[in-house]
């Protein structure tokens, strides 16, 4: 009886011992959750410089704008995820969540700093309260 409950008690004890360094070297803990609007921030970027684009003057101007405009479009990825770099967060688009718990973050006007750091927007304001 004693020899047959010794490999039971081995294989029961190098399982443990398994998962123990598993979930110690390799399973990360849960991260928090941040919650961005990116898909308003990209809209109302995107209605501004098509009004500077529509309201330029001379070509040179729309050129310009046109510029400013293709600068954003391929910055803005980079921008959300320096989000995630900064808050050592999951960054989830607001589409994504059906509910959301107080305890997600909401990171919409840390990415309008990002993307528009001098200026203030009225619906920026809205955004922040």
């Amino acid at each position: 009886m004693k020899s047959a409950l010794m490999p039971l008690v081995a294989a029961v004890a190098m399982n443990a011992a398994t998962l123990g360094a598993y979930h110690y070297w390799l399973v990360r803990p849960i991260p928090a959750i941040g919650v961005v609007d990116a898909a308003r921030v990209y809209r109302e970027e995107q209605e501004r410089y098509l009004q500077a684009i529509s309201a330029s003057p001379n070509d040179a101007a729309r050129d310009r704008a046109i510029a400013a405009a293709r600068g954003f479009a391929n910055t803005f990825p980079a921008h959300l995820a320096s989000l995630e770099q900064d808050c050592g967060c999951l960054v989830v688009d607001r589409s994504a969540i059906a509910s959301a718990p107080g305890a997600i973050l909401d990171l919409t006007p840390h990415l309008w700093q990002r993307v528009r750091p001098s200026t203030t927007s009225p619906r920026r304001a809205e955004l922040e309260r």
